[in-house]
This record gives C-alpha cells, sequence and structure tokens, in this order.
C-alpha cells in the first residue's frame, strides 16, 4: 500500500504538553540534548517545565516540535518502511524537509531560531493573529473574506484544512465581524492563542529577509523522499524546490486539503501521522477523502508500535 508521512504543525499548547515522549524515551531526551546545544538553551527545561507562555514562545515552541518529531522519527523509521511521500502543514513541511535528507538538524534549528526572531521583529505588537474556524462550507467563508477585504478589512487564509474548516488571519476586530458574518450559516470561530500571523501577504516582509539574510547560509540537499507543496500542492524533489518552499510559504496560504486531495490522485492509500499533537488527524475525520490512518503521536501509540516491530 502506498503510503505518505505526514508531520505535526503548530498548535495551542499547554504546559507540560507532549512530556510523556520526553519522559517514556530516551532518544527524545537525547534529541532534546542536542538540540539544547543547537540552540544555546535548555529546551526541554524551557519547553516542558517553565510556563504556559514560554511553552507557546515561537524560539522555544517550534524547535522543540521538530525536535520530538524528528526524535520518534529516528526511533521509528524501520516500522514506518518506506513512504512514498512526507509533508506536513506549516511548521511540520519544516520537519519533513529535515527528515526527508533536505536539510542537517543543526541547520534546520538554527534557521527556525532566525526564522522566529525575524517575526517577533516585525510584529512586536501583537494586533494580529489567528482564529480557527469549522463547521462552515469553506465557499462560504471565502466569500465572507472577500467581502469584508472589499470593506478594507484584513482577512486572509492561513490554513484551508478540509472542506468545512480553514485557520484564518487578521486582526483581532475583523477576526470577529467574519465571525459575526458565518454565524448565520452555524460556522464557528475561536482565537488560538499565542498564534502570530502566517501564510499571507504581512509576511512579505519577513519573506524578503528570509531570502537575504537566511537561505544564503544554508545548503539544502535534495530530498531522499519527495514533499508534496503546502503552496501548490506539486511535487517538490530537487533542492532548489525545498527553498522556494520556504521562501513561498510565508506569503501564500497553505492548501492542505488540496494536498491530501493530490496524495489521494497519486496513489497514496495510506497516511502515516508522526509527532506530536492530533490536530490533523482529527481534521480528517472531516474529510471526503477514504485513508487508512495510523496515528504515532503519544507514547501510547509508539509503544505499540514499537511492540509490534519486536514481534
Amino acid at each position: 500500500m502506498k503510503t505518505a508521512l505526514i508531520f505535526p504543525p503548530l498548535v495551542k499548547l499547554k504546559q507540560g504538553s507532549f512530556l510523556d515522549l520526553y519522559e517514556s524515551f530516551p532518544s527524545v531526551r537525547a534529541k532534546f540534548e542536542e538540540a539544547s546545544e543547537i540552540m544555546g538553551v535548555d529546551l526541554a527545561a524551557k519547553f516542558f517545565f517553565e510556563s504556559e507562555a514560554m511553552t507557546n514562545f515561537g524560539v522555544i515552541a517550534r524547535p522543540s516540535i521538530v525536535t520530538i518529531s524528528t526524535a520518534l522519527f529516528e526511533l521509528l523509521r524501520e516500522e514506518i518502511g518506506q513512504p512514498a511521500y512526507f509533508l506536513g502543514p506549516s511548521l511540520g513541511q519544516v520537519t519533513a524537509i529535515h527528515c526527508s535528507g533536505g536539510l542537517p538538524f543543526p541547520e534546520t534549528l538554527r534557521m527556525l531560531k532566525r526564522m522566529c526572531e525575524m517575526e517577533e521583529e516585525e510584529f512586536p505588537d501583537k494586533r494580529y493573529g489567528v482564529y480557527f474556524f469549522y463547521n462552515i462550507d469553506i465557499a462560504i467563508l471565502e466569500q465572507s473574506i472577500q467581502e469584508l477585504t472589499a470593506m478594507g478589512r484584513f482577512v486572509e487564509p492561513c490554513v484551508t484544512v478540509n472542506a468545512t474548516q480553514m485557520i484564518v488571519n487578521g486582526d483581532q476586530e475583523s477576526l470577529e465581524l467574519l465571525h459575526q458574518k458565518i454565524s448565520p450559516y452555524g460556522g464557528l470561530g475561536v482565537t488560538i492563542p499565542y498564534g502570530p500571523p502566517g501564510h499571507c501577504s504581512l509576511l512579505q516582509n519577513v519573506r524578503m529577509r528570509m531570502e537575504k539574510e537566511v537561505l544564503p547560509h544554508i545548503t539544502f540537499r535534495s530530498p531522499d523522499v519527495p514533499l508534496i507543496s503546502n503552496v501548490n500542492a506539486e511535487e517538490i524533489s530537487d533542492a532548489a524546490g525545498l527553498a522556494t518552499e520556504l521562501t513561498e510559504q510565508y506569503t501564500n496560504s497553505v492548501c492542505w486539503y488540496k494536498c491530501l486531495q493530490q496524495l489521494w490522485s497519486k496513489g497514496v492509500e495510506k497516511v502515516i501521522m508522526l509527532g506530536p499533537g492530533n490536530f490533523i488527524h482529527k481534521s480528517l475525520g472531516f474529510t471526503d477523502i477514504p485513508f487508512a490512518v495510523q496515528k504515532l503521536l503519544d507514547s501510547h501509540d509508539v509503544e505499540a508500535a514499537l511492540t509490534a516491530k519486536q514481534k
């Protein structure tokens, strides 16, 4: 059966999230030690034990998610087998690039650190954020976004999750207005705390800085396994394509639903969800694509997979 390996995005976290993975597997703890050396900070202490705000702080949260996902990938590589494609929405795509062989772990974390710093520099006042909208036909939501944009409001898609769910960027007032417009249709919206704007026109300056300040110091290699692009759902199989993906992601929304449809059209029948967080796994239940799904998201999943491998 043709498979694809999917890595998780960043979501709102509680303090101590995924601590079970850290405490249960020496390989996860060892990967955090390696990451701490690269980052110049005790990453595990900051991510797991300091405060909820620190857990969700970009320069701590994003490297930590990539670290856990990478550790699990290395631990379960034999059980996973040889997927036809790697991918992940947003931050998950960074992990996919690394685990596919496109970028070494140290360079991946140093790149993430610089990306977080640039975004903090560009958006110090926290004026913009994101809402997760669900239980709404995406066509209706997109029409409402167009209407508010025509009124001079700023609302732009961040991630199209499936046919009834979307993450949307905007300032707080405009996002509230969008919520009011879709409520008569049964649509619901919740704010995502700690969520900076992403994958939209606001990031144009960060994108240019990424191209000028970061990418010239990074050496990509062609991935061992092709990726599916977040930007256009096309296949990425060379080093240049990986660099383009990272810059294009900044100012283009993530067409995640289209990525899933593309996988199915390419004959992928099974998706393996690997890494901490349940958001994408849950969202698959709202798609019309009949994937077989294997989840490797928590210590119970991982222990079960390792036990099955030993048998």
